[in-house]
């Protein structure tokens, strides 16, 4: 009579929460957004303009050590997000330090970079994403109204608008092939901008309080991508990792 030796059990778990539970100074920046990002959406119900700049400019660096402790930025993917982050970031500040007339110019210049960035990190991952299924046409869709509804009240910055929905809803997509956590994120950004461009190029629809539900699908979506991407690394399907198919 013979017996099966066990197989060995895996050095490490690859989950999240496991991840999370190995790196203190992770737990404690995503902590410390959960708090920024509460006193924050506090201060846009209240109308408390200067607590609000204060939170928008601190709540990004809070995602970015938290995802330098989860990954070390180990993977080319990792590297890619936090560049997102820092792009974001940018579109969060550099606002606040030029004139009134080009402040949204400025802000979707840093974003569209930032979407740049995040779409070449998430582009390994194409066939795993939503680039080649049929709801791949609804963000389509939602791209083209957000260009349309815009465009009267936009003038020449109309093609600048198709560009950065263009290069939003193809971030979004390729967010589901790293992970369902970035794919969620992916369309609260695409609710967030939305949010924002209605409020920006179209008067006549007014959206009470949208100051806190754009900052709150924007804060959100960065959180969930930023998990997404730590979840992808800690399976260890990352670039440093064994060969991606979709690369």
């Amino acid at each position: 009579m013979t017996s099966t030796a066990p197989s060995p059990r895996p050095a490490t778990d690859p989950s999240l929460p496991a991840a999370l539970g190995g790196a203190p100074i992770a737990v404690g920046a995503l902590t410390a957004y959960t708090v920024v990002c509460l006193v924050h959406l506090g201060a846009q119900l209240r109308g408390a303009d200067g607590t609000a700049n204060l939170t928008q400019w601190l709540a990004v660096p809070c995602l970015l050590v938290a995802l330098l402790g989860l990954t070390r930025l180990r993977s080319r993917l990792t590297r890619y997000a936090a560049a997102g982050l820092v792009w974001s970031w940018l579109g969060d500040s550099l606002p606040d330090f030029v004139p009134e007339s080009v402040t949204f110019i400025v802000l979707m210049l840093a974003f569209l970079v930032a979407h740049m960035f995040f779409i070449v990190g998430f582009w390994p991952w194409r066939r795993e994403s939503l680039l080649h299924s049929r709801i791949a046409w609804l963000y389509v869709a939602i791209a083209v109204v957000m260009v349309v509804a815009c465009a009267a009240e936009a003038g020449p910055l109309t093609i600048g608008i198709a560009v950065y929905a263009g290069a939003l809803a193809l971030m979004a997509l390729l967010a589901r092939g790293v992970d369902m956590l970035a794919g969620l994120g992916g369309i609260a950004f695409l609710i967030s901008d939305g949010l924002l461009a209605v409020g920006e190029f179209v008067p006549r629809i007014e959206v009470p309080q949208s100051g806190f539900w754009v900052m709150l699908t924007y804060l959100g979506a960065l959180a969930l991508m930023t998990l997404g991407v730590a979840q992808r690394e800690a399976r260890g399907s990352g670039a440093r990792g064994r060969p991606n198919p979709a690369q």
